[in-house]
């Protein structure tokens, strides 16, 4: 009796979950389609934009014609640009004598600007033979061989107030009067002179009078 009750039971569950499922499916199915149908209706609403889009595209003329500019406008513009690129030459052209690059490969300051203590330049770390550059165009104004502080030293003059002068060299690689090219090799680094070190001590002047190298270089 107990048996056939629990088989019953187990029946009746079996049909609740039956039909659950199928109802749930039907739903699905019927949610499935109604999305399917606004997907369709959407596309169809794309396809008609890309229609109209393409429609009005072939309406439109292949050349267009430009703004006519007046000759006289023309001049104004290149006359213009021809005061611009002018003023850049000038400008590079200034740039070139100013002292501001380093003369050697690497700035490694081993003394700085100290004209308190009679020290008017800046001493950078070299190895004797190491290219020394000019810091700036210009002519070379002095070479003294035999200096009693700087040993082998230079002078450059910039021509427009500034002059450079580059002291302890092994070498000195040109003539005075020579015209030099900023970033040209000069001379190479040596021990001339008072120095306990390979080094080069390098000094900018403006008007006679001395300024900081450091913060030209840098």
């Amino acid at each position: 009796m107990k048996h056939r009750r629990l088989v019953v039971i187990l029946s009746v569950i079996i049909i609740i979950v039956v039909a659950s499922y199928i109802v749930v499916s039907l739903y699905l199915i019927n949610d499935l389609s109604s999305k399917n149908e606004i997907l369709k209706q959407e596309k169809q609403g794309l396809d008609l934009k890309v229609k109209q889009l393409e429609d009005i595209i072939a309406s439109m003329p292949t050349e267009t014609k430009g703004p006519v500019i007046p000759s006289k406008s023309v001049e104004n513009i290149q006359a213009h640009e021809k005061e611009l690129e002018d003023a850049t030459d000038d400008f590079i052209n200034y740039q070139q004598y100013i002292p501001n690059f380093c003369p050697l490969a690497e700035l490694i300051l081993t003394k700085p600007y100290l004209p308190k203590r009679s020290h008017y330049g800046i001493d950078l770390a070299g190895k004797v033979g190491e290219p020394v550059y000019a810091a700036a165009s210009g002519v070379v104004e002095s070479i003294d061989l035999n200096n009693e502080i700087y040993g082998e030293i230079l002078v450059l003059d910039h021509l427009n107030g500034y002059k450079t002068s580059y002291g302890h060299n092994s070498h000195i690689n040109v003539e005075v009067g020579a015209f030099i090219r900023k970033g040209e090799k000069i001379a190479e680094v040596g021990n001339t002179g008072i120095s306990s070190a390979p080094h080069l001590h390098f000094e900018i002047l403006y008007h006679d009078k001395n300024i900081d190298p450091e913060k030209q270089i840098k």
